[in-house]
């Protein structure tokens, strides 16, 4: 379990430090938090050298086996447009099961093999945007793999939520003039 704190800070968008660079959530203070079924808009800001930094993100978490065999994943989404997702290294993806189904059809999926073996996952840009307008069609997001410790994992993320996450998120952005353009 030690190691999904200092996964989750570094995901974090702006990294969840203190100003002294430590991995704690140091001095941000939550201006905004809102729950759309299991998607978090969160929007934070903290002082830094005389100016005021803020931030906003979507967030899911899923702690998937308990201890011994501690397990999670998470998503993040950013402003720029970036999704990023945080898998455990050595978790092991076949081609496909990596997916949002919808009705029974896969309506996006992904082959990247950072995706797939557990290693960096980003979507960032013209990526990102498709993968958002697929969690906001609806559907699940599903993910087929073997855990660290070799446990298979079948596990369904529903998007019901997502798209008054999306539209939340977006609104909390210009209300902060975080949106580009």
């Amino acid at each position: 379990m030690r190691w999904l704190l200092p996964l989750l800070l570094a995901a974090s968008p702006a990294l969840a430090q203190d100003l002294q660079g430590n991995d704690t959530a140091g001095n941000w203070r939550v201006t905004h938090h809102a729950i759309h079924d299991i998607w978090n808009v969160l929007c934070d800001e903290r002082e830094e050298q005389g100016a005021l930094v803020q931030r906003c993100y979507i967030r899911y978490v899923d702690v998937f086996s308990p201890r011994p065999k501690f397990g999670g994943m998470f998503l993040f989404v950013t402003p720029e447009p970036k999704v990023d997702f945080g898998l455990e290294p050595g978790t092991l993806f076949l081609p496909g099961d990596f997916r949002i189904e919808n009705g029974g059809t896969v309506t996006w999926q992904t082959n990247r093999p950072g995706c797939l073996t557990g290693l960096s996952c980003t979507f960032e840009a013209e990526d990102a945007e498709i993968l958002l307008q697929r969690m906001q069609d609806g559907g699940e997001m599903r993910f087929t793999f073997r855990d660290r410790h070799g446990q298979a994992q079948d596990l369904s993320w529903p998007l019901v939520g997502f798209p008054a996450a999306l539209a939340d998120y977006r609104a909390e952005l210009g209300k902060r003039g975080l949106l580009d353009g």
